[in-house]
């Protein structure tokens, strides 16, 4: 029974201790944690899917949070890179921005809408004035901060030269959604055909209708060639005179590379590096 009851115990500890070094080495890995723009979110988490299966010892963490967050958790040192979807302000110093890549901004509708194109115009007059565009009578926007937002309100421009980033105020008819997610959510809702709202081109998908803007379908080529106006730029972020860690560096190194930009690309963005 002794010896019996010895050997029990002997195999409970070589298991604990098995079980311990598969711990130990679960969280040997090193983690790169990136923080911002939802979207540049998705693409990103592509870019660390690939990268991780490169590199087993290097874990990427993407969280999101608006390019707002981004800007502030780079400048606060709570991240190792920000993500950004619209060009840095003049108040946000101290941060490096590098571009992946350049986005289109699409304007977006339930796939019953029968709104094929609207006009800047239209869209200023919707979104500040409350003026229905036909049958859409109500809009969403992104959250205050939001670098969606801020690109969509600075490009957004009426006839007389007004942006909607100068506008006092929205319409009561704009309702605010906090991610691309939520955003595509809404708008493709069975029945929401008086919705309009607007996301990321890469986010793009047969859930939604994408309209024409002044007349020009938002499109890759035509972000290239300049006749589609609402682009913008998406930047990674890091902090002005920090030594990057060296599985930060590699995973920089990475989204620049000819294959880090082949997904940038595949994804449905212009790549930064030709």
């Amino acid at each position: 029974m002794r010896s019996r009851k010895f050997m029990a115990i002997a195999l409970a500890a070589v298991t604990m201790g098995t079980l311990a070094a598969f711990a130990s080495c679960g969280s040997d890995k090193t983690t790169v944690t990136l923080s911002g723009s939802t979207s540049v979110q998705p693409l990103m988490e592509k870019l660390g899917a690939a990268f991780e299966e490169a590199h087993g010892d290097i874990e990427i963490v993407v969280n999101g949070g608006g390019s707002g967050v981004g800007v502030s958790d780079t400048q606060t040192d709570k991240n190792d890179f920000g993500m950004a979807s619209r060009e840095l302000k003049d108040s946000e110093t101290g941060i490096k921005a590098e571009k992946i890549a350049t986005d289109g901004i699409a304007i977006i509708v339930n796939t019953g809408c029968t709104l094929d194109n609207v006009t800047p115009d239209e869209v200023y007059g919707l979104y500040a004035e409350g003026a229905a565009i036909g049958t859409v009578n109500a809009a969403i926007s992104r959250e205050s901060g939001s670098g969606t937002r801020g690109a969509f309100d600075e490009l957004v421009k009426n006839s007389e030269g007004k942006t909607l980033d100068k506008a006092e105020s929205f319409a009561k008819c704009v309702q605010t959604q906090n991610s691309t997610g939520a955003v595509i959510t809404q708008i493709s809702t069975a029945g929401n055909t008086n919705l309009i709202g607007y996301i990321s081109l890469g986010s793009l998908s047969e859930k939604v209708k994408a309209l024409k803007y002044n007349g020009v379908e938002a499109t890759v080529a035509n972000i290239e060639s300049g006749a589609y106006k609402l682009s913008r730029p998406f930047l990674l972020l890091s902090k002005e005179g920090k030594t990057l860690s060296e599985a930060a560096q590699k995973f920089h190194d990475f989204i620049f590379s000819a294959e880090g930009q082949a997904i940038v690309e595949k994804d449905g963005y212009i790549k930064a590096v030709k």
